[in-house]
């Protein structure tokens, strides 16, 4: 028991802990420049084409925070009851599938059998 206990938490402790609204640390990180790279751009447009550059500014920031807030709900939701690094795993071989990333993964499709044909049954 006391064994099993210690597996445990070895696990626990060599994941990535959750810092805000699900997002792991990396995955906040990134989900901020995806935010960014939509908000700001979006936000000064509007706000150039308004005549008021700086409260566009201030739209895009209002803006990535929702994106980020929203995607973090998102987010909840796909890794609820999956394995630790599922949907990072999915994204990998969905991108090797269509030849834009390699994913280090081996696939294969077909059926697996032991090879043992020409024995007879009983």
């Amino acid at each position: 028991m006391h064994d099993d206990r210690e597996q445990l938490l070895a696990e626990r402790l060599n994941t990535e802990p959750l810092v805000m609204l699900g997002y792991t640390d990396s995955e906040l990180v990134l989900a901020i420049k995806i935010a960014c790279a939509l908000g700001f751009p979006f936000g000064l447009t509007v706000g150039f084409a308004v005549g008021k550059p700086l409260p566009g500014l201030g739209t895009g920031f209002l803006l990535t925070m929702a994106l980020v807030a929203l995607g973090g709900k998102a987010l909840q939701r796909l890794k609820r009851n999956r394995p630790d690094y599922y949907y990072q795993t999915r994204l990998k071989l969905f991108l090797s599938r269509y030849g834009l990333a390699q994913c280090g993964l081996f696939r294969h499709r077909g059926v697996m059998g032991l090879g043992r044909t020409n024995y007879p049954r009983h």
